[in-house]
């Protein structure tokens, strides 16, 4: 990656990497996985940095740097604990970007895979207003509850009563793009091809888009990465930060 300099910062007091273009032209904050890291969902974004793209990633609660481990699925309480990590992960989304803008000054995208595609969703649903985002091999509503499993924090119940999806008004026509494969099992295309109908009458045209990979589980592949490259650059003019919080 020449001219492409790596960085380790503490943002927000979050530990971050921070890929750094000679000439950038965006910021991209990045969300990761459950189970996930910072420099994972990093590698499977080749190519923007070197298209101009300043790309800045940090761990979620409980994953990578930060004290674990991350939810496990033999925890009756495993989807209440992912989504206090999601929870978690949006809140302090919110305090990152604001610092990095702070230091970067710099229009401000957003994007992020699976359970980061969710918080992206959480946090357009909050308010949050990036110049355009991308939702990988994610949707705008909660998984399906598992038999046994049992859900008691009230703020994790209220994302079953009203999911991010449903609340498509408060997005504020902020331009997304879903990416997704048909052999998704994590994820099913279904519940991706939801969020995009719940979100339709609150957008206009060119602002709510789709692309589905045929054969790709759940994974951001090479296609993905490139479609969803495009996209964002499609909406660099539109201005020079976050339309408020």
């Amino acid at each position: 990656m020449e001219g492409v300099r790596e960085e380790r910062l503490v943002l927000a007091g979050v530990p971050a990497r921070v890929r750094i273009p000679p000439h950038p032209k965006g910021l991209l904050l990045v969300l990761h996985g459950l189970q996930g890291s910072k420099e994972h969902i990093l590698s499977l974004l080749p190519g923007y940095a070197e298209a101009g793209w300043l790309l800045v990633a940090f761990d979620a609660p409980r994953h990578g740097e930060r004290e674990g481990p991350p939810p496990s699925s033999k925890d009756p309480f495993y989807v209440e604990r992912v989504y206090q990590v999601a929870l978690g992960f949006a809140e302090e989304a919110l305090e990152v970007a604001e610092a990095a803008q702070r230091r970067f000054g710099l229009p401000l995208f957003l994007a992020g895979g699976s359970l980061g595609a969710f918080v992206v969703h959480l946090l357009l649903s909050q308010g949050f207003r990036p110049q355009a985002a991308l939702a990988f091999i994610g949707a705008g509503f909660p998984m399906k509850l598992p038999q046994g499993q049992e859900v008691k924090d009230p703020r994790v119940l209220a994302l079953y009563e009203t999911p991010p999806a449903l609340k498509g008004e408060a997005y504020g026509q902020v331009p997304l793009l879903h990416l997704h494969g048909t052999k998704d099992l994590i994820v099913p295309l279904a519940r991706m091809e939801k969020t995009v109908e719940a979100l339709r009458p609150h957008y206009g045209e060119g602002r709510l888009a789709r692309f589905v990979e045929e054969g790709a589980g759940h994974l951001i592949t090479p296609l993905m990465a490139r479609v969803g490259r495009a996209f964002l650059e499609g909406f660099l003019e539109e201005g020079v930060g976050p339309r408020g919080a």
